[in-house]
């Protein structure tokens, strides 16, 4: 729960300076200052709307099992949250206190040491790290890393819209800890940018991990079909029931979350909860790219994609969300609003995967380490390898040389699907590889007779060789992304005809019914005339009316 901003710099633990203290928000709700059940200060009446915390408010000196709490930050829907010091391991952490109105009711608590237990398994860099769980006294508490930031809906509202890479390099950190999380069977069920959390360095945090569930397993919020998480931000059947959701809404969460970031405002709107649900199954909204210019259009459809109404529609796992977003190429290594020195730096190779740097651990920035060439194949045998030996060179540097020098010799798929063997120099390799006219199964040598070697194996081709295949894969996830559309444009056309048959079947059977009942009708007016007179007539026989 990120502390209420007019709190934040939170106040000195024993041997720490706590600044800019930022704790994970309680998935319910914002902070608020009301002052839990059993205070030892003055009393006030509570209000009623939300639940009793478990602590006082002012007990800067008192414990709880292993942590002292040193300030309250603030209340939410879970119960006061604390600035507290680990004893034990002298360290500052985050303390929930979980209120007595949800340990009161039967098997929340179960519940809430059960997920507690679970979010303490996740050990990832992009995720906000449980240290404990327990019970003193009757009160039961969790305690988290305190983060020294502040979290991404703040960063928002004060430097409004981010720029793309910002963006991209926030959801992909978001991406991974979600990944992670998901092969570990854990749904988020919150992600907003609230509970996106950016150190004072740039380190992007997920908070809530876990916890969100608990609350959202709580019968008494979901019998009735009520949703938790946040409406802006979750997808339209979380809203229905939040208890039958999977890992896809944590991917519409994200879609929304990324639209937010880029545009500043929400994909959808309305005057209630009532209003944002109706409009969320609707499945219509703004596209981002019309409120901001900046963002490629194909962005723009992967947003699209990762917010679309039915789940069967969006991407199917964090990793392939992952995979189309990085394939734009536009992600920073940094986030730019962050101007610390030694500011966390995550550098994205060339094959769109994702590498963190040392700095990623230590929080210093630093430059890439230097990839040794891999070694030719037979280059300590000069005799075999055909090329004077010289001191200082590897086998390498010497085949690079050899080719500069003379042509090289290009082994290569045809359009027509044969294997040719072509005599080139070095500046058409160089063109036919930046014109695609030769792919990543290409091998050169500097003689006739061989060996042949990949592109990327040869120094003066290294650079180009990579570039190839970035252009490559791009092309590559472009079909793949294409043929997905056209899968999802030709499901919509066969339920465009199957509407337009049932809207042609409901209007044959009401033209039918019409008919029918235009008949009955005619029928009955046929009748009478035919049975007026000759009833007359034996009205006038019988009473002689002649």
């Amino acid at each position: 729960m990120t502390a209420d901003p007019k709190r934040r710099g939170a106040s000195t633990a024993p041997d720490d300076v706590m600044e800019d203290t930022v704790v994970p928000q309680d998935s319910a709700g914002d902070l608020e200052a009301t002052r839990p059940a059993g205070a030892g200060a003055a009393p006030r009446t509570p209000d009623p709307s939300q639940p009793r915390g478990g602590a006082d408010e002012t007990s800067a000196n008192k414990t709880l099992g292993d942590f002292r709490l040193v300030k309250k930050l603030g209340q939410g829907g879970m119960g006061a949250v604390y600035l507290a010091h680990q004893i034990s391991l002298d360290r500052p952490c985050a303390l929930k206190v979980l209120s007595r109105d949800l340990a009161a009711r039967p098997g929340f608590v179960e519940r809430f040491v059960r997920e507690a237990r679970a979010m303490a398994k996740i050990d990832h860099a992009n995720v906000v790290k449980c240290y404990a769980v327990g019970e003193d006294r009757g009160l039961h508490f969790v305690a988290m890393e305190l983060i020294d930031g502040q979290s991404m809906k703040d960063w928002v509202e004060q430097i409004g819209k981010l720029s793309v890479a910002d963006a991209l390099h926030v959801i992909l950190c978001c991406g991974e800890a979600l990944e992670h999380a998901h092969s570990l069977n854990m749904i988020h069920r919150d992600i907003k940018p609230d509970n996106i959390l950016v150190t004072s360095k740039g380190a992007v945090k997920v908070a809530d991990l876990g916890l969100a569930k608990v609350l959202d397993e709580d019968m008494s919020m979901t019998q009735s079909g009520t949703g938790l998480g946040t409406p802006h931000y979750m997808p339209p059947e979380q809203a229905r029931n939040a208890k039958y959701v999977d890992h896809r809404s944590d991917i519409y969460a994200l879609g929304s979350t990324l639209y937010n970031l880029l545009t500043n405002d929400t994909p959808f709107s309305g005057d209630s909860v009532v209003e944002l649900i109706a409009a969320k199954e609707k499945g219509q909204f703004t596209p981002a790219r019309r409120k901001n210019s900046e963002i490629p259009e194909r962005l723009d459809l992967m947003i699209d994609k990762a917010m679309a109404k039915d789940p069967r529609h969006r991407y199917q796992s964090v990793t392939e969300m992952m995979q189309d977003l990085e394939s734009v190429r536009l992600a920073g290594e940094s986030l730019s609003f962050i101007t610390a020195e030694d500011k966390v730096v995550v550098r994205r190779s060339a094959a769109s995967g994702v590498t963190p740097s040392p700095s990623m651990k230590s929080g210093v920035t630093r430059s890439p380490t230097p990839i040794t060439p891999p070694r030719r194949p037979g280059g300590k045998s000069s005799a075999k390898s055909g090329v004077k030996k010289s001191s200082g060179k590897s086998p390498k540097s010497r085949t690079s040389t050899a080719g500069v020098a003379g042509m090289w010799f290009v082994r290569y798929t045809s359009s027509s699907g044969k294997v040719k063997v072509s005599k080139m120099s070095t500046p058409q390799v160089l063109t036919a590889m930046k014109t695609d006219k030769l792919d990543t199964k290409t091998r050169v040598a500097a003689k006739s007779s061989g060996p042949f070697l990949p592109l990327a194996q040869i120094p003066v081709f290294e650079d180009e060789a990579g570039r190839m295949l970035t252009r490559s894969k791009a092309k590559q996830r472009e079909r793949n992304l294409a043929a997905e559309y056209q899968k999802i444009d030709r499901q919509y056309q066969r339920q465009k005809w199957w509407r337009l048959l049932a809207r042609w079947r409901d209007s044959t059977l009401g033209l039918v019914g019409l008919i029918v009942y235009l008949a009955v009708i005619a029928a009955v007016v046929a009748a009478a005339i035919w049975f007026v007179p000759i009833l007359w007539r034996m009205i006038a026989e019988q009473f002689n009316l002649g």
